[in-house]
Formats: C-alpha cells, sequence, structure tokens
C-alpha cells in the first residue's frame, strides 16, 4: 500500500515535525528578544522620560540659533517642537555649548557655567547641545549638575563636526547669530568665561 503523502512529497508525520520545529524557533526567537528564559535577569524597565524631564527643569529651548550654524531641525532635550537652526537669531549674546554626559571635560566646566548663568540673568543666553549622546543620561546628567539651560539633541554630531574639535567646545553668538569666537575645551574658571564673554560679546557680568 502507498503511503498517504502532504504537499511537496512530504508525509503527514513530517509535516507536523517540520511545524514543530517552526513553533520552537518562533519561540527562541521570542526570548531572545524579550531578554527572558531560564536564569536570565528582568529587563530593567525603560526610563520614565516625562520624570526626567520635570526633575531636569530645563528652560524652553529657542526659536533658533542663527544663520552660521548647520541648517539643522534638532529636537529639544526638555521636549517641545523641534529647533530649526538658523530659523531665527537668538536676539541676545549667546553662548551655545556642545557637550556629552560621557564627556569628562564637560563634567568639569559644568560648575562654571551654572555659576555664570546665574550671574548673567538675562543679559546672555545659554543653550546647550547634547552630542552624540542617550536623551536619558542627558537629563539625569542637567538635573544632576543643575543645568537649567535648554539644550538640543544632536545624536549625528553635526554640529560638533561643523566647529571642531570637542565637546566640549562653545560658540560665542552676537545677536544676529553670527560666530564671533569659539572656545575648545572647558573653561578653567568663572573669572575665563566672563573675561571672554566681555572681549568677544562686550557684555560685562562681574558685580559692580
Amino acid at each position: 500500500m502507498t503511503a498517504v503523502r502532504g504537499r511537496a512529497g512530504l508525509r503527514p508525520s513530517q509535516w507536523w515535525a517540520l511545524l514543530g520545529v517552526v513553533v520552537l524557533l518562533l519561540a527562541a526567537v521570542a526570548v531572545r528578544e524579550d531578554g527572558g528564559g531560564p536564569g536570565a535577569a528582568p529587563r530593567a524597565p525603560a526610563p520614565d522620560l516625562q520624570a526626567l524631564r520635570a526633575s531636569a527643569a530645563l528652560a524652553p529651548c529657542p526659536a533658533g540659533l542663527g544663520p552660521e550654524l548647520p541648517d539643522l531641525s534638532l529636537p529639544c532635550l526638555g521636549g517641545g517642537p523641534d529647533v530649526e537652526l538658523r530659523s531665527a537669531p537668538p536676539g541676545r549674546p549667546t553662548l551655545v555649548n556642545v557637550w556629552a554626559s560621557w564627556c569628562a571635560p564637560c563634567a568639569d566646566e559644568v560648575p562654571e557655567l551654572v555659576a555664570f548663568s546665574a550671574r548673567a540673568g538675562d543679559r546672555v543666553g545659554l543653550v546647550g547641545v547634547l552630542t552624540t549622546d542617550v536623551v536619558e543620561r542627558g537629563l539625569a546628567f542637567s538635573a544632576d549638575f543643575g543645568m537649567r539651560w535648554p539644550s538640543l539633541v544632536d545624536d549625528d554630531g553635526e554640529v560638533l563636526r561643523a566647529f571642531p574639535p570637542g565637546p566640549p567646545v562653545t560658540l560665542f553668538l552676537d545677536a544676529r547669530g553670527r560666530v564671533v569666537h569659539t572656545r575648545s575645551g572647558a573653561f578653567r574658571d568663572l573669572a575665563e568665561v566672563e573675561r571672554l564673554v566681555a572681549e568677544h560679546l562686550g557684555v560685562r557680568v562681574q558685580p559692580a
């Protein structure tokens, strides 16, 4: 008697065996993607971006930075609409600080920038550009160091490539968005920040 065969000449028992192999493979893929399986450590929950942004309490991002910045649209680290860098000048002298949470010199200069921002008030703006970093880490870093000024997110590092080297690197923009000076590397102290702002932006922020 001739054995009953299914499609492609396979016996019914062979079809069932093949189906079982497919099911096992799909289950293995699901386990791998899920990070599960016997003995596997539970996957950490995704960070709560809204809570991180609330903790960082960053100022709103500006409408733009000026015509000499790269022609980019970048997300705002603190949330809100993307920023077209060339869409509008800052309207006041502004420091644009390119930084990253993995950058040790960036951490070294943060206290000087925090002190300068508090002393300058509305006379000189300060905007960060988080480069080639993770948003969650950037927010945690900002919260830990008290960086309340706005930052943009440049995943691809295009701003940094336009103004190397770094990070950190700080652009001195006049009110029309022209880059009048570039400071590569970390500021040594608050006095250096104030001196360069007075020299290149014409604003003296030292207390009387």
